[in-house]
């Protein structure tokens, strides 16, 4: 086999590996510095070919033509691709978890280089049932969704149509009746959780909210009316801090910042993160509030679990209200949330984010903020070769643990559908792993 056959298997094998849906990228001539939108196909020893976005034909471009960042994209990508279909099935390894945490399941997922290395599940769904949990099954993110919310807003202010500095005033001040306090608290500072709203807020807030309803049952008026209206009681709680000078994690912040581009664009923001994260990423198997909501007694998806261990029957009560959503009520199978953290770990164009600075903008930690960046927390691990960040989720009956290495271009996640021991049950699955694939925990 010959260098060039060689090159056309590898960056074909890429494809089929790490792209999960066809990644869309920008290049940019040499010759003309005139950047274009493109997917990348094959390599030879001298030039590349790349399907242009705008009419989908297949060209050549010589290497010598593409700027240096292109070519070092595609030496990455082609020296580094793992072997096509390279997926081990991890549920052996953490077989023994669910046992020793006195949980009813574990799932785990593993990315690296733009591909998912492994995947795994071990335990029921249901506490008291035979059904066991499944490579298909759908795991609740909890405040994992942040970061999709935060992503969202990017996605937004790449196209200008706003930037982090626009204000809650600016947006929400002639649709509603708000505190001075907080009329020129910024996009940017919601997102990093310097708002100033508190963190805990009475449950006054939810008046006229229905939120023992799915949210699949709500038309798209009934959700932007009763997410703004709970949006004006929280900006009329008083600030926690005076907003902008500490760090105040707070679920209602998040919902605030969901209003905002809801009033912007006039869609709810299930719509929206639909539209801009979901259908381009090809997460086809990713939803809001409790995957099971649709379950009678034989369970089709993981149950969430009470703090006694108690399976929570779907219907009301069976996740956090539906408002809540943009801090925390996406739910999706490994696959889809290997595509959404494969976007992260790779930090490259593609169809929902368009350029690097924005992903640093997201990643990085706002200073003297608790390591909080925009809907990640950035710390370090003996395996991540740098920085990296890391998000919990929990709705209480569920819980989730996101860590992403870039340097390495790393990923895993641990779920389960117990609220309890999740927090210990998430990181003996993440020890497990990393320990096994990148020789030491978190």
């Amino acid at each position: 086999m010959n260098i060039q056959t060689i090159l056309r298997v590898a960056a074909l094998a890429w494809i089929t590996t790490a792209g999960f849906s066809e990644e869309t990228r920008t290049w940019t001539s040499l010759a003309t510095g005139r950047p274009f939108a493109g997917v990348f196909v094959s390599a030879t020893e001298t030039s590349v070919s790349i399907r242009r976005a705008a009419d989908h034909v297949v060209f050549e471009v010589k290497k010598a033509d593409l700027v240096p960042e292109d070519l070092d994209w595609i030496t990455r990508h082609i020296q580094e691709a793992p072997p096509a279909g390279a997926v081990d099935d991890l549920s052996e390894l953490i077989s023994r978890i669910p046992g020793e945490q006195n949980t009813p399941a574990v799932a785990v997922l593993v990315i690296e280089r733009g591909a998912i290395r492994g995947m795994g599940v071990a335990g029921v769904r249901k506490a008291g049932d035979l059904a066991k949990v499944g490579m298909d099954d759908k795991w609740h993110l909890g405040s994992c969704t942040k970061s999709m919310t935060a992503t969202l807003a990017a996605t937004f202010v790449e196209e200008g149509a706003i930037n982090w500095e626009t204000t809650v005033g600016e947006v929400l001040g002639k649709k509603m009746k708000i505190l001075k306090d907080y009329e020129p608290v910024t996009l940017g500072l919601l997102l990093a959780n310097r708002g100033g709203i508190p963190g805990s807020v009475p449950d006054t807030v939810f008046a006229g909210v229905e939120t023992g309803t799915a949210v699949r049952d709500l038309s798209a008026r009934e959700i932007l009316k009763q997410r703004a209206g709970y949006a004006e009681a929280v900006l009329n709680v008083p600030p926690a801090s005076p907003p902008g000078t500490r760090f105040q994690y707070s679920n209602s912040g998040y919902v605030v910042a969901g209003v905002m581009l809801e009033v912007l664009t006039g869609k709810p923001w299930e719509e929206l993160i639909e539209e801009r994260i979901f259908n381009p990423l090809g997460m086809t198997n990713s939803g809001f509030g409790n995957a099971a909501r649709s379950d009678k007694q034989n369970p089709s998806q993981p149950w969430p679990h009470q703090d006694d261990g108690s399976p929570v029957p779907p219907g009301s009560g069976d996740d956090n209200s539906w408002v809540l959503g943009p801090a925390g009520t996406v739910h999706g199978s490994l696959k889809d949330i290997a595509r959404y953290l494969t976007m992260h770990s790779t930090l490259e164009a593609g169809p929902v984010l368009k350029k690097r600075a924005t992903f640093d903008f997201l990643h990085t930690a706002v200073p003297g903020n608790n390591d909080y960046a925009r809907g990640w927390i950035v710390a370090t691990t003996p395996w991540s070769q740098g920085p990296a960040i890391s998000h919990d989720g929990s709705n209480t009956m569920n819980h989730c643990s996101v860590w992403i290495a870039p340097k390495r271009r790393a990923a895993v996640a641990a779920f389960t559908n117990s609220g309890r021991n999740g927090n210990e049950t998430c990181r003996a699955a993440i020890q497990i792993v990393t320990e096994a694939f990148f020789q030491g925990p978190p």
